[in-house]
């Protein structure tokens, strides 16, 4: 029996979920993998009471994407430096790669990117904003 494929996949919330969701399940799917989606909330924007209802959502609609496709999808919602975190995540969880989202004028998207390509051990593949040539 063969070791199970882990894509870790951090989500910004329900739109971009709801976005790009089907593409990234199907890419967990050719790959024969499991996805961990991880939604992290920046401590220093919310209130630690404050469950942030569009990255539950969000976590939502890949757990709902992954049921009707067949691929698992392991959930988590933290609230910790966003970079830190997804190193963390790809370590503990032992992920064979990071897939994450090219996000058009945001420069913060960049810098995530670019921070996780040259600190993580682990690959980095990165979305296009405009999946409409793709799916």
């Amino acid at each position: 029996m063969t070791d199970k494929k882990r894509i870790l996949v951090p989500t910004s919330g329900y739109y971009a979920a709801k976005e790009r969701g089907d593409y990234i399940i199907e890419v967990a799917k050719r790959f024969d993998a499991d996805l961990i989606v991880v939604h992290v909330r920046d401590p220093n924007y919310l209130s630690p009471d404050n469950k942030e209802s569009e990255g539950w959502e969000a976590l939502r609609v890949f757990e709902e994407k992954g049921k009707e496709a067949g691929v698992k999808v392991d959930p988590y919602y933290t609230s910790k430096g966003l970079v830190e975190t997804l190193k963390d995540f790809a370590l503990e969880k032992e992920a064979d790669l990071i897939l994450v989202g090219a996000s058009a004028d945001r420069a913060i998207a960049e810098w995530v990117t670019m921070e996780l390509m040259g600190e993580c051990d682990v690959p980095v593949l990165v979305v296009p904003q405009d999946l409409s040539g793709l799916i």
